[in-house]
């Protein structure tokens, strides 16, 4: 088992928002917070076992989709364990239970990539009800949050911004089936090429997902892009930023690559100074797909240059939200609706009713920083 410092007190205090987020009721994380006393150990007590009780009550209740999010909670933040693999399982199991209930159509498939026959990624597809052409896009969590727990941003897109949606997860986690790289972009335009030959497509990435969104913009691979919170250049400091990282968010990211054990600060440093957007130079280039680039002014992962890096494109929208924390989690349900709305302009040619509903959603936004 990989194991690393983590204490499950602290992991609660940071993450009880996000949990309430994906659609666990707050009892539920209260009563798990109780009785959750270590996060490796795996009889009572531990994170998985418990998390996984509370799973299988509601799997006998057939309340499928809370099931699923409960088993997601079980193998959080990283599958370590043959119990948190197994946890995996009886989530997919669930979802394709419980995603029937979800108010848009919803597919589970396994999409192959043209330039790499080998390789087959499973994808979350939702699409509204009513049929007809519509723009794709990718929606991608990051190093600990996978497609499912995205379920409600997806229904969101889809019925809000009337979109095609394909969740997945950023490789190197959940059902990726392989390990994190600087190149991972090429899974992501695979499934960009695989799902959406044709028409207009964006990408929207969460967390360490921003870091690709960012990346297939400044490629301009995509015709948008939404950098909710991704990392770009931060990885060039070095020791510093993985000595910065708290809640054993090196120990997650170090799986995610596909160690089997944790390694020294310096190696784990080197190991993610290939990820800098700077050192691949990709800033440098001259155009970017239009991208909008969303955190939190106190982001406790990502300084705030990650962000205002990227606003010297002229077509780029940088909001750092003031007072907030990592993807300006705190306020995302005023800043949702300005996503979407963005989106709409972006990839339906800026019809004048887009663009008033740009307007008056950026009304509703909370306070930002200053524009860069």
């Amino acid at each position: 088992m990989f194991t690393f410092a983590l204490d499950p007190q602290a992991l609660f205090l940071e993450r009880s928002r996000q949990f309430a987020g994906w659609g666990i009721p707050w009892p539920v994380i209260r009563r798990m917070q109780a009785r959750i006393a270590d996060c490796w150990d795996e009889g009572p007590g531990g994170w998985a076992h418990e998390w996984i009780q509370e799973a299988e009550a509601a799997e006998r209740q057939q309340r499928f989709m809370l099931a699923a999010l409960l088993y997601g909670a079980a193998r959080f933040p990283s599958i370590t364990s043959p119990l948190r693999a197994q946890a995996l399982q009886c989530q997919m199991a669930c979802f394709e239970r419980g995603m029937q209930g979800l108010p848009v159509q919803v597919e589970r498939r396994l999409v192959g990539l043209p330039a790499h026959p080998a390789i087959t990624v499973p994808v979350h597809l939702y699409a509204p009800r009513a049929g007809g052409e519509r723009p794709l896009v990718l929606l991608s969590g990051g190093v600990d949050t996978g497609k499912v727990e995205l379920h409600r941003l997806a229904c969101l897109l889809t019925r809000l911004g009337r979109f095609r949606v394909a969740a997945v997860d950023m490789p190197g986690t959940a059902e990726s089936g392989m390990a994190l790289t600087a190149d991972a972009h090429l899974i992501y335009q695979g499934l960009l090429g695989a799902l959406a030959p044709t028409g207009r497509r964006a990408v929207l990435g969460v967390s360490f997902g921003g870091h690709w969104a960012a990346k297939l913009a400044l490629l301009e691979a995509v015709d948008a892009a939404v950098n909710l919170g991704g990392p770009t250049v931060v990885f060039e400091s070095g020791s510093a930023f993985m000595r910065s990282l708290p809640n054993g968010m090196p120990g997650i990211i170090a799986n995610a690559l596909g160690l089997t054990g944790m390694p020294g600060e310096t190696a784990m440093a080197e190991l993610m100074q290939p990820f800098s957007l700077r050192a691949q130079g990709l800033l440098e280039r001259p155009r970017c797909a239009p991208m909008l680039v969303i955190n939190g002014e106190h982001d406790q992962y990502i300084p705030q240059q990650d962000s205002t890096v990227l606003a010297r494109h002229a077509n780029n929208r940088v909001w750092l939200m003031r007072g907030m924390s990592h993807c300006a989690a705190e306020g995302l349900i005023r800043i949702l609706p300005a996503v979407v709305a963005w989106l709409r302009v972006q990839l339906l040619g800026e019809p004048l009713g887009a663009r008033l509903a740009l307007s008056l959603a950026e009304c509703l936004l909370p306070p930002r920083l200053a524009s860069h």
